[in-house]
């Protein structure tokens, strides 16, 4: 948001409008694979339906003041690392072949995925999974 409200208020959004994409997509990236490697793989399909209905005394998804430090950590190692060694946006520069294969977007999809899956095997993984507690149905 202050990233796209900063634009629009400069006027520079159809000049960099490449870079706005790329950039947004580099954050996005990271969230999808994190995402998918999160349910299918780390929570292996099981979540607490009366957490994720927010009923009242089962907040298992409430994570430090809103915010799921593991995720927000990964996203941002993730967009440093894609825009150091595979593509930089803001000036166009592709620093690897692998950008050509994966895209920047793909790249951070993956890579953030892996290192979801990669958190959730060392003891970050309670945090991670606070609703193992809270999975019954009634």
């Amino acid at each position: 948001m202050i990233y796209v409200s900063g634009l629009t208020i400069w006027g520079g959004v159809e000049e960099y409008f490449g870079s706005f994409i790329s950039l947004a997509a580099y954050i996005q990236g990271p969230i999808i694979g994190m995402i998918v490697v999160d349910y299918l793989i780390v929570r292996k399909r099981m979540l607490s339906l009366k957490s994720a209905f927010f009923i009242r005394g089962h907040d298992s998804y409430k994570f430090t003041n809103g915010f799921n430090l593991v995720g927000l950590g990964i996203v941002i190692i993730t967009f440093a690392l894609a825009m150091l060694f595979v593509y930089n946006p803001m000036t166009g520069a592709i620093k690897s072949n692998l950008f050509l294969i994966t895209t920047g977007s793909g790249f951070t999809a993956i890579f953030g995925g892996l290192l979801y899956w990669l958190a959730s095997l060392s003891p970050l993984k309670s945090y991670m999974l606070k609703d193992r507690n809270d999975l019954e149905i009634v």
